[in-house]
């Protein structure tokens, strides 16, 4: 197969999922390190240098903040974006998003990609919520018995991230069903919402697959 391209330049935006440092022991063992490596084998004509603009602990407010830096900078074939995880930070309010500041923020992100960047969404995996600290934290105790807990308060920005996606017709991989039917298997027990090693290979094999045909359509 010919190709047009050496170089497919990867852009990973969003927080400590995308950002990948926890979970694994060592660096090679990171979803995104296995999935380059495994771009690297089936396209052994294509270097893909990935440009990790993830920042762990950050809501969407804080990583829209440094776009234009972090994203737009680089040029990216490809930007992988997840959005929400850290959007109602109870200990410190002043960082919960307003009420329709999401939606705004996803737009914004929308309206400023450039036409020459593919964006590819990552739904944020399940939280296992007696694994997470916000259970036993007296600061999240009236918010969990609002929302009916971690993952369900979560599950509405992973709604809201979804339509959005379908909206703009963007590829992209949900977590959550790539976890299914037993998320417990890929979460660490010790805080109940990164990935443990199995959870990365699993992310890592679920972007491969949604990969490959679209680098293939680019041919």
């Amino acid at each position: 197969m010919a190709w047009g391209m050496t170089h497919l330049v990867f852009n990973l935006f969003g927080s400590s999922i995308m950002e990948g440092r926890i979970g694994v022991e060592r660096a090679a063992d990171r979803w995104y390190n296995l999935l380059q490596a495994s771009l690297s084998e089936h396209f052994p004509g294509i270097c893909f240098p990935c440009f990790n603009a993830a920042v762990g602990g950050e809501s969407t407010r804080e990583c829209m903040a440094r776009f234009d830096r972090d994203v737009l900078a680089c040029h990216p074939d490809y930007c992988l974006v997840m959005i929400g995880g850290n959007n109602h930070d109870c200990t410190r309010p002043q960082r919960i998003l307003a009420e329709g500041e999401l939606e705004r923020l996803m737009a914004d992100f929308a309206d400023r990609l450039p036409a020459c960047t593919t964006p590819v969404g990552v739904v944020i995996n399940p939280v296992i919520d007696d694994w997470h600290f916000a259970t036993r934290h007296p600061a999240y105790q009236d918010y969990l018995r609002e929302q009916g807990g971690l993952n369900a308060a979560i599950e509405q920005e992973r709604n809201l991230f979804r339509r959005f996606l379908r909206e703009r017709h963007w590829p992209f991989l949900d977590l959550c069903d790539a976890f299914a039917p037993d998320p417990r298997r890929y979460i660490l027990p010790t805080d109940g919402i990164h990935l443990n090693p199995e959870g990365h290979r699993r992310f890592a094999e679920q972007a491969f697959d949604l990969l490959v045909p679209l680098i293939e359509a680019r041919s």
